[in-house]
């Protein structure tokens, strides 16, 4: 019956996370990353914010209430293991963060490959160049 059909809605739409790359729903150009939730989970706490949504004068953080944000699903979440493209499976390393308006990704926890090309802790990578590592 209903049941059936709502569980269905629910399952085709991503639940929002902390780590989830967002748009709002009615400005897309507006973007950021959850950090965390508030009031029962009806607003989300944002960083990583798009120039744009930093520009409009909120500072490095925002808060939205959930209904109003969706996934952004061509960017993984934080905390996602990724490799780099051009180079192979083999250099890969876990998604902290991002910047320039969601084009890069920082990473961490880089495989010794990776760490070998000599970016220390951390690189940044565009966002084109990498791939989820199944």
């Amino acid at each position: 019956g209903a049941r059936g059909l709502i569980t269905t809605r629910v399952c085709v739409h991503m639940p929002i996370l902390v780590g989830s790359a967002v748009r709002f729903k009615d400005n897309g150009a507006l973007r950021g990353v959850v950090f965390e939730f508030q009031d029962d989970g009806a607003v989300a706490g944002l960083n990583c914010l798009s120039k744009k949504l930093a520009d409009s004068g909120c500072g490095e953080t925002t808060h939205e209430p959930v209904e109003n944000l969706e996934e952004v699903e061509e960017v993984w979440r934080i905390g996602s293991k990724v490799f780099l493209q051009s180079d192979g499976p083999e250099f890969y390393g876990e998604i902290f963060e991002y910047q320039d308006d969601m084009a890069v990704a920082g990473l961490k926890n880089l495989s010794e490959k990776l760490t070998n090309l000599g970016c220390g802790e951390q690189t940044h990578e565009p966002v084109e160049n990498l791939k989820l590592l199944s």
